[in-house]
Parts: structure tokens; C-alpha cells; sequence
């Protein structure tokens, strides 16, 4: 802690561009980030969100690293600790169990990142757009971590369809069609209603 520094950014503001070749350590406190790149056609593609809790970096790097492959810029206002990437390097020699920890974390995002894309491969479009309002009123809510029945999305629903690989059409067809089931609210704007957390839940698992 006394080797972070606190910083907060404003929406839109980056943290990281691709082809910076300075290494950034940093946990996620209060927010959300996304991690996109621009394809070959100058769309920007967004492959990854950050949240709180999350941590960004890549320590042990070496000073041969290739440049970050990803602009990771903030959704909405973020306040994160940044860290030296040394200092954590030196803080995980001397003390193994918070390396430990990382290890556990990073391995327990990359089972999620796998589950995500076998999931992706054969989900319906309901299920992406369920799953995404679940991941959002699981996550979003970093006080205490819980459920909340009410969320504001992160994401515009363009941005929404990008992520999940669907169109804008799409993605409010099925988010028209939770509400009509009487399973979410959509009262204006970004916010979402959950009215049944189990039927949302039931439909995040749907298969072709």
C-alpha cells in the first residue's frame, strides 16, 4: 500500500494504449474499464472489461516485453492504485503468498475467459444478453458484492452487441424481450429493473 499511488480518471480517459512499452501495475477500486483494440477496418473491437477488484499488469515481465497489444481506458469514472511494476515484483519475492494469490486469480480469470468463449460458441443471443445484465449486477455492485435489483449498464447497447457479437438490433430485440416476460424493467436510458433474478439467471443459460 505505501508503494501505490491513487489515481482517478475520468470517463474516456486511458490508462493504457496499445504500443506503450511502459509497464503499469494497477487494481481496479471503484468503476469500470474496457480492454479493446482498432481492427484492421478502424472499428474499435472490445474484447474484455475490468472491474472492481480486477488488477492490470503483467509482472515478471521482463524488460523485453512486447508493447501492450490494448488500449484499456475507463467506462466510467474509475479510481484505481497504481503501482510501480517493480516494487510489486519486490513485494511478491518477499512475500510469496501474495504471488500465490495473484497466480490464483489471473488462473481463475482465464478459466472464466475459456467458459466465456466455449459458452459464446453455442449461447443464443438471449443468454449473451441475460448473461451480461447478470455479470453486471454481480460485479457492478462493489460495496458488498451481492445481487442488486437495479444497475445503470456500462456499456451502450452498441457496445453491448460488440462485446457479445451481435448487432444492435439484436441485443434490444432481446432486451425488449426479458421485459416483455415480465423478467426485467428497462425505465430509461442505461437502467435495468431486475424483477426476477432467476428467470434472468435461467435464461443466461440457454444453448442452441
Amino acid at each position: 500500500a505505501a508503494g501505490g499511488v491513487q489515481r482517478s480518471l475520468a470517463r474516456g480517459e486511458a490508462l493504457i494504449r496499445a504500443g506503450d512499452t511502459a509497464a503499469v501495475c494497477a487494481n481496479i477500486q471503484r468503476g469500470l474499464m474496457k480492454i479493446s483494440h482498432i481492427n484492421p477496418a478502424g472499428q474499435e473491437v472490445i474484447v474484455g472489461l475490468l472491474w472492481p477488484g480486477d488488477f492490470v499488469g503483467t509482472p515478471f515481465a521482463g524488460d523485453e516485453s512486447p508493447p501492450a497489444a490494448h488500449d484499456v481506458v475507463a467506462l466510467t469514472p474509475v479510481t484505481l492504485c497504481q503501482f510501480p511494476q517493480a516494487r510489486i515484483e519486490r513485494c511478491m519475492t518477499d512475500h510469496p503468498a501474495m504471488e500465490r494469490a495473484l497466480l490464483a486469480r489471473t488462473m481463475a480469470a482465464l478459466g472464466d475467459v475459456r467458459t466465456r468463449l466455449s459458452r459464446l460458441a453455442r449461447a443464443t443471443a438471449l443468454a449473451r444478453v441475460a448473461g451480461f445484465i447478470v455479470e453486471t449486477a454481480q460485479r457492478g455492485d462493489a460495496d458488498d458484492g451481492q445481487t442488486v435489483t437495479a444497475i445503470e449498464l456500462p456499456l451502450s447497447r452498441g457496445d453491448i452487441a460488440d462485446l457479445l457479437g451481435l448487432t444492435i438490433e439484436t441485443v434490444s430485440r432481446q432486451m425488449t424481450r426479458l421485459k416483455n416476460a415480465g423478467v426485467i424493467g428497462l425505465p430509461g436510458g442505461r437502467r435495468v429493473v431486475i424483477h426476477d433474478p432467476d428467470a434472468l439467471a435461467e435464461a443466461a443459460e440457454e444453448l442452441v
